[in-house]
């Protein structure tokens, strides 16, 4: 307006003929300058929503391609799903399938080519004899015949439990053991089981939980200990030290997991694994697969212990020394004293000495689980 107010007034003077024809092709030349940038304006808003668009396309076709298909599976959805334990419904239908005749089982026996399948018999029936019909509390040892375990047997009778011990190999061991477990004045029974044989501990497990009233605590004392230095690593001497050390365990766990949730016992049910110092992050040379094995048990410690608590606590004894080896490197009194140059107690511990570990683990400590309790007379600091 003001513009034209003053091309109005400039018109009214002398010679402004000349002067309005300039200010209307200034006028003009204005009006074209305000199309020319409003039109590059529109332009530019068009060429950036242009762009915006192909690369909403490119972004969503990418998504597309990372989303899983209806038959993929997501990994993290699979990474959360957890084993389910069979109920004891389930076991019961699965104990049926299986009958015995003149004491051993009419099941075939898997082929010698099966992983974790052994040549060893098919168990016995199990308790033909023993009442365990009284109050006292139920424990169960693996490898309970010899060394470490038979001392954890005599150490749970002791305290007042009814025991069940599985051996493998050793049976004139086991009657002996037998023999003074009767005496202490407990019930007790033994059952011969090759933790190799894998069908061969799910069916032992099943049974068991089906046939005991009641079980307190469990102890996977068994284990198999022998070198396997790189140069001559095989894989089935790996897998079996996996299948004996971690993954028995592991079955019998949860099969017996239903039975020790129903414990009365204070503190509810227990576990205890026996581990070993050197595979928490002490390693001997030469003893891979083993100390693989045993750190694999010890993450069942830690797992098992989430998944069954409250009712059931779970804890691990990790031994240095407590029984010399009888074959090996480490029979000898020169590697026997080489070691102990570093333990600071000076002596090597005894089967007791983890015996009673294991017994404190398992019967007074109510308040204490997924733990790792060290007997080693104090190697581990060294």
């Amino acid at each position: 307006m003001f513009a034209g107010l003053l091309i109005a007034a400039v018109t009214g003077l002398p010679g402004a003929s000349n002067i309005a024809v300039k200010s209307q092709a200034l006028g003009y030349w204005a009006l074209y300058m305000l199309i020319i940038l409003v039109a590059s304006l529109l332009f530019i808003v068009a060429m950036l929503s242009v762009a915006l668009a192909r690369r909403r396309r490119e972004l969503t076709s990418s998504l597309d391609k990372l989303r899983p298909t209806s038959n993929a599976v997501d990994p993290w959805i699979e990474a959360g799903r957890r084993a389910s334990i069979p109920d004891s419904e389930d076991q019961a239908s699965k104990a049926k399938r299986f009958s015995y005749t003149s004491g051993e089982s009419a099941r075939p026996k898997p082929p010698a080519s099966t992983p974790g399948s052994s040549s060893s018999p098919e168990p016995r029936p199990f308790l033909p004899t023993a009442d365990f019909s009284g109050n006292r509390p139920i424990a169960l040892i693996t490898g309970g015949a010899r060394r470490v375990g038979r001392a954890t047997c005599i150490e749970m009778a002791k305290s007042g439990c009814d025991i069940v011990f599985t051996y493998n190999q050793s049976s004139e061991d086991a009657q002996t053991l037998l023999a003074e477990l009767r005496n202490i004045g407990v019930t007790c029974v033994s059952h011969q089981v090759d933790l190799l044989n894998i069908d061969q501990v799910d069916l032992f497990g099943s049974f068991v939980a089906d046939s005991l009233p009641r079980l307190d605590v469990l102890i996977h004392n068994a284990s198999v200990y022998t070198p396997t230095p790189f140069h001559d690593l095989t894989a089935d001497e790996s897998i079996q030290q996996m299948i004996v050390n971690a993954l028995s365990p592991l079955i019998l766990t949860a099969r017996f997991a239903p039975l020790l949730r129903r414990s009365p016992m204070n503190g509810g049910g227990a576990i205890v694994a026996m581990l070993d110092i050197h595979a928490l992050g002490r390693p001997r040379k030469d003893f891979i697969a083993y100390s693989m094995s045993k750190a694999a048990l010890a993450e069942m410690v830690y797992s098992a212990a989430r998944e069954l608590a409250p009712n059931v606590r779970v804890n691990g004894v990790a031994p240095g020394v407590v029984n010399w080896p009888e074959t090996g490197n480490d029979s000898t009194s020169t590697q026997q004293a080489r070691y102990l140059k570093r333990v600071p107690l000076e002596r090597a511990g005894t089967p007791e000495d983890a015996a009673a570990a294991v017994r404190w683990l398992a019967l007074e400590a109510t308040y204490t689980t997924g733990q790792i309790l060290r007997i080693d007379g104090g190697r581990w600091i060294t």
